[in-house]
Formats: C-alpha cells, sequence, structure tokens
C-alpha cells in the first residue's frame, strides 16, 4: 500500500485566510480600533495588540474557531478517493508546536467533523521529513518543508500554491492549487 504525507493548514483547508478575516472580526469588533494586521504571517495579527490582546486572540479565537475552518475544494472528494483506492492517509502538521497554539487537539474532530480519512496524525512536527518514511508522496504548502523531504527522504513532492509560493519554483516539486490535480498526478 502506498503511504501519503499531507499537511493541513494551507494544503486542505485556507488556514490564514480564515484565521486572517478572524483577525480583522476581533480587531474592529471587539477591541474597536482599526489597526493593520500583518497578513504575512501564518496566524495574521496587528503589532499594535498588547501581549494581552494578542494572548486573548490566540487563546480564545484561533484556539477556539480553528475547528471551522472549511476544507478547499476538492480535498475532501479526492483524499477520499486516494483512501478508497488504498492509499495510507498520514497527516503531519506542526500545530501545537508553539505554547499558546492548542489547535493540534483538535485535529482527529476537525478532519472527523470535515469527512476527510485518515489512518494516522502526527502534531507537534517541526520537521515533517522525519515523518515520512515509506511515503511515496508529501503534499504541503511550505517550501522549506517541501525542500527537505527532497534533500532528506525519497518522496515525490506536491506544493499547493499559495499567494506566497506562487513566485517559488523547483523542478523537482510538481506545484499545483487543485486537488484534482493532485490527484490525477498520485493516480496517473
Amino acid at each position: 500500500m502506498s503511504k501519503i504525507g499531507i499537511d493541513i493548514d494551507n494544503t486542505i483547508c485556507n488556514t490564514s485566510e480564515f484565521y486572517g478575516q478572524l483577525a480583522l472580526k476581533y480587531d474592529r469588533d471587539i477591541l474597536h480600533k482599526n489597526s493593520v494586521i500583518n497578513f504575512n504571517k501564518f496566524i495574521p495579527k496587528s503589532e499594535e495588540w498588547s501581549k494581552e490582546e494578542l494572548d486573548y486572540y490566540l487563546e480564545n479565537i484561533i484556539n477556539k474557531e480553528s475547528i471551522n475552518i472549511p476544507i478547499k475544494e476538492d480535498a475532501k472528494s479526492c483524499i477520499n478517493r486516494l483512501k478508497e483506492q488504498g492509499y495510507e492517509i498520514v497527516f503531519i502538521t506542526n500545530r501545537g508546536c508553539k505554547d499558546d497554539d492548542h489547535t493540534d487537539l483538535i485535529v482527529s474532530e476537525y478532519l472527523d467533523k470535515n469527512g476527510i480519512p485518515y489512518d494516522n496524525i502526527i502534531t507537534k512536527a517541526n520537521d515533517k521529513y522525519l515523518y515520512l518514511d515509506n511515503c511515496e508522496y508529501f503534499i504541503d504548502d511550505a517550501p522549506h518543508n517541501c525542500e527537505d523531504a527532497l534533500e532528506n527522504i525519497d518522496v515525490k513532492v506536491i506544493m499547493v500554491e499559495t499567494n506566497k509560493t506562487k513566485d517559488y519554483n523547483n523542478d523537482r516539486i510538481f506545484k499545483t492549487n487543485s486537488w484534482e490535480e493532485i490527484y490525477n498526478y498520485i493516480t496517473k
């Protein structure tokens, strides 16, 4: 059976976009500010927020709302079809690496809620390539994770394109923003 390692955030769902909307809503509706939100961060936030305001945002909004991030178009159906064809699905995420990030605690609940099958979940994975043993494919959105996988493991790497990676090129990485293209690439 072939094994596929898949990242979660900005790979099967648009996490940064979702978090960005939460940051704007928190800033405007709760704090009653009009701060500049830094969207270049994984968790968009304002440099103008106090430590207490940021802590509240992380603990009471990000950690609680992460269960509601919508799945990307076709991700659910493509992952389900891959699973039906006998692929082992392993989700590898760095959720939970930071002290204030508790989103790792809801990963299985999140995947179950969205009807995404899996065989294993690995959280708090900073160096994802360490968990790719026996994987034939690795799907992620971050260039450093994709490059680490290429350098350290014999795996086919698929990069999910985001606004931050649209200009990134590496001939050894299949890059796309379509889960249908990912499915076709794996099953060809």
